[in-house]
């Protein structure tokens, strides 16, 4: 109900600017996701670089959020809950972030031309196209305080973990005779985007905080 009731008249301008804030922080972080899978696909340093420096914007508008979530819940108690949802979210927003700026490394790390590098790449691309989705349907269910859609979005994470559990027994068994440096930033990368997952999953138990109240663990 959150986002419905920001855009009614009689909402407090801090609320809806929180939740506006909130949307503009998810696609910021859509985009972030999709210029590391660029740059890791291309082998890019310069675009890994070009990436590294829009983990400030995130920060910056994460922190936004935060001190306005402080000012909400001080100025208009009855929106305490809301406020401190929309902060959690943020706050996994960025973190969600972070882990895909790590997954920058492999663009920036010449020890990975490798044969299998293409594979790697296509598959880490795969389980991003899925984090990308993942956090679309959370935030619009969030918009829309749809429980259903929350708990779908969840389970999509099971096949993230998938992945990558094939994708760490491949690396592990030794098959492609990569270097361990290799083997250590594939596997790093892979578990990254994996976590980046666990994020997302975060925010929809955060949607089923603000629809019933009560805390449910998804994972």
């Amino acid at each position: 109900m959150v986002f419905q009731r920001a855009y009614n008249d009689g909402v407090i301008p801090g609320t809806k600017r929180l939740e506006e804030k909130l949307i503009y922080l998810s696609s910021l972080a859509r985009d972030v996701i999709m210029a590391v899978m660029s740059a890791v696909e291309k082998k890019s340093p310069t675009e890994a670089n070009a990436v590294l420096a829009m983990d400030e914007r995130v920060d910056k508008l994460n922190a936004e959020i935060q001190e306005l979530v402080l000012s909400v819940a001080r100025e208009c108690p009855d929106d305490i809950v809301s406020a401190i949802v929309i902060g959690k979210i943020a706050q996994d927003l960025e973190r969600l972030v972070d882990h895909s700026m790590n997954v920058t490394r492999i663009a920036l790390d010449p020890l990975v031309p490798s044969g299998a590098y293409e594979f790697y790449a296509l598959a880490f691309k795969r389980m991003a196209e899925i984090v990308i989705e993942m956090l679309g349907d959370a935030v619009e269910a969030f918009i829309n305080s749809d429980e259903e859609l929350a708990r779908r979005t969840a389970q999509k994470d099971d096949v993230l973990d998938t992945i990558y559990a094939e994708l760490k027994r491949r690396l592990r068994s030794g098959q492609e005779k990569l270097a361990l440096e290799e083997t250590i930033d594939l596997m790093l990368a892979a578990k990254h985007l994996e976590r980046m997952g666990d994020y997302v999953t975060n925010i929809c138990e955060y949607v089923l905080l603000a629809i019933s109240g009560s805390s449910e663990d998804l994972n």
